[in-house]
C-alpha cells in the first residue's frame, strides 16, 4: 500500500514501532542510529541471553524491513548527512524529549517542508514537555496505573512495557493522516505525540468521570471496580485460570444469563440466581434494589463452578453455549495457538545473518488486495549506511521530489480528512473508537444503530442525568467513542431498512463494521456485494479472532487480552494475574484498523482499487507484546512475574504518599539520578551504589523510598524528583487527569453541546497536527440526523423518507 514513500526513522526503542508498521505496509523506512547503536540494541531480553546489541530483542521486534544507517549528529558532518537524508523523505519519526531533538526544526523546513512526526513523553510544549519519561512514568501520568492490580497493593504496571507502544502506534496513524491532508493541499506539517495522551485511551475514557459527577473507577484486581461494587472477570481452573466476562445490561442478557443457565445445568446454583433480571440489573443496582453483596454472591457461585473444571473443558463449553470465557494463556501457549497458525499469523524470521530461526509477530491485518511484506531481520548496526548516503547523493544531485509529490489544490476547511465518507456499522469498543479516530480529522462518520441490538457502550458508565429519562442516551462512555458522528436508525432486517443501507453504500468511501466473524456475509453484505454496488469501496471488518481461522469468539476485548498473553503478564509473583484493566485489546487494536485503512485509502487514491480489510483485534495487538513473544520463541523464557520492578533499573517503583490511596511512581535511569535520590532520602551512604548492587538491593531501597515518600504529596514529590533529574510522577486518576497542566495545556478534555445532556466533558483528539488540526464534536442520539443524512447526503424527498418510516426501516 506504502511502496512509493519514505521514512526516516529518528525514533529510539520508545518510537520504533511505527516505522516497522509503515514498512510493513511497504513504505522504505531508513533507521538512522547513533554510533553506538539504538537504545533498543541495548536492552534486554536478548536471544541466547548474553548483551549483545545485534541480537537484542527488542531491536529485532521492532526494526525489521529498516535499513540502518549510523550518524553521529553531534558532529557537523553528520548533521549534514541527516539534513541530507531528510531533504527527500515523506516522513521523518523522532522520538524523545523536545531538548533531545536530533535537528534543528528550521534547518528542517528549509530542506523540507514535509512531515514530521514527534512522540514524546508529554508533548512538545507544556509544563511537562521536558519531564523525564519511562514506561512506568507515563503509565502513571496516564492512568493506566490507577486501574490496574490489587487494592490491597501499590498500583500495578502491564508486565512487558506498553505506554510508549500506545504513542508509537498512534504516531503511525498520524503520519497517515498528514499524507491524506498533504496529497489535497501539498503541504506538510508537524504532528504532535503525547504518550501520555496515547496511554490514556487504555483507561476507556474514564478520566472524565469526575467531570461527569461520577466516583473515579479503582483498582480491583481480577475485574472491574465500579465504586459501590466490583465486578470479578478472572477465576482459578484446576489448570489456571479462566477469563470471564461478568457484566448487565441490555447488550448482556444473552451471555451472562447462558452462563448461569450452564451453571445451574450443572448443579452449581439454583433457578433464583439463574432466572435473574440479567437486563435490570444495573438499575436495580443504583436504586438500591440489589446489594454489592448480591454481586459478590455471584461471583463467589461463578468461583466454585470454575474451580472444579480445567481450561480445556470450560473453553469448549463456553464456546458452544456463546458464554464470554476465555483461558489466561502463557505467552507459551500463544505462540502454538492452532488458530493464529490457521490464519498463517506468524513471519518466519531469522538473525541479520540468516541464522536462529524463528516465529515473530506478523502482518498486522490482512489485506485482500495488497498483503502486507513478511520483513526483512532487524539490521545490523550500520550495515546500509553507504548505499542510503550515496543513494541520498544521487537524487540530490538530479532530484525526484517527495515520492508522492501531489498537486497543490484548494485546502478546504483545513480538516485532513475533509471529504473522506464513512459507513460506521460499528458497536461497543473497538470498532467505534476506530471510526472516532476518522471523525476527530474531518471524515462524515455516519453511525447506523438499531434499538433492538443496543451498542453496549450506550449501556455503560459513567451516566448523565438525563439516564433516568433516556436510558440509552446519556452514557458518558457512548459520548466518548462516538464523537462526531452523524447518528442513522436502520433496522437492516427490514427490506426497506436493507435499501437505505445499499445507498449509504453508494455514497462511501469506507464501510467499517464490528460484527462477529462472517456476520457482514451471512446479512447478504459481504465485500464481493459490496463492491459490486460500489467499485473502489474499502471494507474494515474488526473482530476478536478475524475472518477466518480455528476461533469463533463473540464478545469483547478481555477475552483476547486473556487468551493472548497480556493476562498472564501482569500479576505479581504471589497472586493470581490482576489486569490489564479491562477489554486491553479493545483499545490496542483501533490504532492498527485507521492504519490499515488510511494506508488503504492512500493505495486507493493512486491506483482506484479497494480492498476488505480483515483486522483481528488479537493478532494486531500481539505487536505490543513482540519483545515478550520473541524471548519465549527464541529462549524459552516465559515471562518473569516482577509486579513492578524492572530488569534493568532500580529503584523502579510505586511509593505511598500522603491521602487515602495515593502514590507516587519513581525511576532511576541511571546512576546519576539514583546519586540524587539518595541525597534526597539522607542516605549518602548509598550515592555510589551501581545499578547491579541497586537490583540485588531494590526490596531494601523499595523500603526507604516508601517510608521517605509516605507522608508526602505525590503532586509536590513528582515536580521536586524531575528538577533533580529523577524520572517521577503521582498516580493520577480522573481528578488528577482533569487537573493536570500538561493534559489542560494540550487540550485534551474538551466541553461539547449534545443533543439531550447540553455541554458534556469528552476527550480530544490523540494528537496534534501543527496546521490541520483535529476538533472533536458530540455523539449522536438514536436517529438524531436521519433528516440530515437521508435527505442531503442521499437526496431521498420527504415522501421516501415517509414511505421509510411507514414501512418500519427506521427502528
Amino acid at each position: 500500500m506504502l511502496s512509493p514513500y519514505r521514512v526516516l526513522d529518528c525514533t529510539d526503542a520508545r518510537g520504533q514501532l511505527a516505522g516497522m508498521l509503515l514498512a510493513q505496509l511497504g513504505a522504505d523506512v531508513i533507521l538512522v542510529e547513533p554510533p553506538e547503536g539504538s537504545d533498543a540494541r541495548h536492552r534486554a531480553p536478548y536471544a541466547g541471553g548474553g548483551p549483545d546489541p545485534e541480537r537484542a530483542l527488542w531491536h529485532w521486534a521492532f526494526n525489521r524491513g529498516k535499513r540502518s544507517v549510523v550518524l553521529d549528529t553531534t558532529s557537523e558532518e553528520g548533521r549534514r548527512d541527516l539534513l541530507l537524508l531528510a531533504a527527500d523523505v515523506d516522513v521523518l519519526l523522532w522520538s524523545g524529549r523536545p531538548a533531545e531533538c536530533p535537528f534543528d526544526t528550521g534547518e528542517l523546513a528549509a530542506v523540507n517542508p514535509g512531515l514530521v512526526v514527534a512522540i514524546t513523553g508529554f508533548g512538545l510544549d507544556g509544563p511537562k514537555s521536558d519531564w523525564i519519561d519511562t514506561d512506568l512514568i507515563v503509565s502513571a501520568a496516564g492512568l493506566q496505573l490507577a486501574l490496574t492490580g490489587d487494592t490491597d497493593r501499590a498500583p500495578l504496571r502491564i508486565g512487558s512495557p506498553q505506554a510508549h507502544l500506545h504513542a508509537a502506534s498512534d504516531a503511525a496513524v498520524a503520519a497517515l493522516v498528514g499524507l491524506v491532508e498533504r496529497a489535497r493541499s501539498g503541504q506538510g506539517q508537524v504532528a504532535d505525540v503525547s504518550a501520555q495522551v496515547s496511554c490514556l485511551q487504555a483507561s476507556f475514557c474514564y478520566g472524565i468521570n469526575q467531570a461527569w459527577g461520577t466516583q473515579s473507577m479503582g483498582r480491583s484486581g481480577d475485574g472491574v471496580n465500579l465504586g459501590g461494587f466490583r465486578l470479578r472477570w478472572i477465576y482459578p481452573a484446576t489448570d489456571g485460570e479462566v477469563s470471564i466476562t461478568l457484566m448487565f445490561g441490555a447488550a448482556m442478557v444473552e451471555f451472562t444469563g447462558n452462563l448461569f443457565r450452564w451453571i445451574w445445568e450443572e448443579g452449581g446454583c439454583d433457578e433464583a440466581t439463574r432466572d435473574k433480571p440479567w437486563a435490570d440489573l444495573w438499575v436495580q443496582l443504583e436504586a438500591g434494589l440489589e446489594s454489592a453483596d448480591e454481586i459478590d454472591r455471584l461471583s463467589d457461585v461463578i468461583a466454585a463452578f470454575i474451580a472444579t473444571r480445567s481450561k480445556g473443558y470450560l473453553f469448549a463449553e463456553a464456546r458452544r453455549r456463546r458464554v464470554l470465557l476465555a483461558p489466561v494463556s502463557s505467552l507459551g501457549e500463544v505462540m502454538d495457538h492452532d488458530h493464529l497458525a490457521a490464519r498463517q499469523f506468524w513471519d518466519q524470521a531469522t538473525d541479520a545473518e540468516g541464522a536462529t530461526p524463528h516465529r515473530a509477530p506478523g502482518r498486522f491485518v490482512v489485506a485482500s488486495a495488497t498483503p502486507l511484506r513478511s520483513l526483512a531481520p532487524a539490521p545490523r548496526l550500520g550495515q546500509d549506511t553507504e548505499a542510503v548516503l550515496a543513494e541520498a547523493r544521487a537524487r540530490a544531485a538530479a532530484p525526484e521530489g517527495p515520492a508522492q509529490a501531489p498537486a497543490v489544490i484548494e485546502a478546504g476547511s483545513g480538516q485532513a480528512l475533509e471529504g473522506l465518507k464513512v459507513l460506521d456499522l460499528t458497536w461497543s469498543i473497538a470498532g467505534p473508537v476506530t471510526t472516532r479516530g476518522l471523525a476527530d480529522f474531518g471524515a462524515t462518520v455516519v453511525k447506523v444503530e438499531s434499538r433492538s441490538r443496543p451498542d453496549f457502550s450506550r449501556t455503560a458508565g459513567p451516566f448523565h442525568a438525563i439516564n433516568e429519562a433516556h436510558p440509552l442516551e446519556g452514557s458518558g462512555f457512548f459520548a466518548n467513542s462516538n464523537a462526531g458522528k452523524l447518528g442513522l436508525e436502520i433496522d437492516l432486517s427490514n427490506e426497506a431498512g436493507r435499501e437505505v443501507f445499499w445507498d449509504l453504500v453508494r455514497w462511501a468511501d469506507v464501510v467499517v463494521e464490528a460484527f462477529s466473524a462472517g456476520a457482514m456475509e451471512r446479512m447478504g453484505f459481504g465485500y464481493d456485494r459490496l463492491a459490486e454496488v460500489k467499485p473502489g469501496i474499502v471494507l474494515l471488518s474488526t473482530c476478536l479472532p478475524g475472518q477466518t481461522g480455528t476461533l469463533d469468539l463473540p464478545g469483547y476485548g478481555n477475552l483476547t487480552t486473556a487468551m493472548f498473553g497480556f493476562t498472564a503478564t501482569t500479576r505479581w509473583p504471589d497472586r493470581q494475574p490482576a489486569g490489564p484493566f479491562g477489554a486491553y485489546t479493545d483499545v490496542v487494536s483501533p490504532r492498527f484498523g485507521l492504519i490499515a485503512l488510511l494506508a488503504a485509502l492512500d493505495h486507493r487514491r493512486r491506483t482506484g482499487q479497494g480492498q476488505h480489510l480483515d483486522l483481528s483485534q488479537a493478532e494486531a495487538s500481539l505487536h505490543f507484546l513482540a519483545p515478550a513473544l520473541l524471548d519465549a520463541e527464541v529462549n524459552g523464557h516465559e515471562m518473569e512475574a516482577m509486579g513492578n520492578h524492572d530488569r534493568e533499573l532500580a529503584p523502579h517503583g510505586v511509593y505511598p504518599t500522603v491521602g487515602e490511596d495515593q502514590w507516587v511512581a519513581v525511576v532511576c535511569t541511571d546512576d546519576g539520578a539514583w546519586a540524587q535520590l539518595a541525597g534526597c532520602l539522607g542516605r549518602a551512604d548509598l550515592a555510589d551504589l551501581g545499578v547491579e548492587e541497586r537490583l540485588a538491593r531494590r526490596d531494601e531501597l523499595d523500603e526507604l523510598i516508601a517510608a521517605w515518600t509516605a507522608p508526602q504529596s505525590g503532586e509536590v514529590l513528582q515536580a521536586v524528583l524531575q528538577a533533580r533529574g529523577i524520572a517521577a510522577h503521582q498516580i493520577q486518576n480522573s481528578p488528577e487527569c482533569l487537573a493536570d497542566p500538561q493534559l489542560i495545556h494540550r487540550g485534551h478534555y474538551v466541553t461539547v453541546e449534545h443533543h439531550l445532556m447540553g455541554p458534556i466533558v469528552i476527550e480530544g483528539p490523540r494528537f496534534g497536527l501543527s496546521r490541520t488540526p483535529g476538533s472533536s464534536g458530540p455523539s449522536p442520539t438514536y436517529g438524531q440526523h436521519a433528516q440530515h443524512v437521508l435527505s442531503d447526503l442521499l437526496g431521498y424527498d420527504d415522501d421516501r423518507i415517509a414511505d421509510l418510516i411507514v414501512a418500519g426501516a427506521m427502528g
